[in-house]
């Protein structure tokens, strides 16, 4: 298993379900969200280092997969700021 490195610094699990909830939230359909998490998974095993991938290298490659796969949500996702 991999784990995720927060923007904090703290490391959790890579959860897949966050890839598809967000593809989802920026208006994805079920299949455009289980490509990008299965793309991000598949990439994973080159990413990490020690078992290790930062969340911006994530959400790149998430970001550079759904821009194939969907542009215009990609462009949505991309612009999408979380809540501080």
């Amino acid at each position: 298993m991999f784990k995720f490195q927060k923007k904090d610094g703290t490391l959790e699990d890579f959860n897949r379900n966050k890839i598809v909830n967000g593809v989802l939230k920026a208006g994805g359909t079920s299949e455009d969200a289980e490509k990008v998490a299965a793309g991000v998974e598949a990439w994973l095993p080159t990413a990490a280092v020690n078992g290790t991938v930062n969340f911006l290298d994530v959400r790149n490659k998430g970001l550079e997969i759904l821009s194939t796969v969907n542009p215009i949500v990609a462009a949505s996702f991309k612009a999408y700021k979380k809540p501080a």
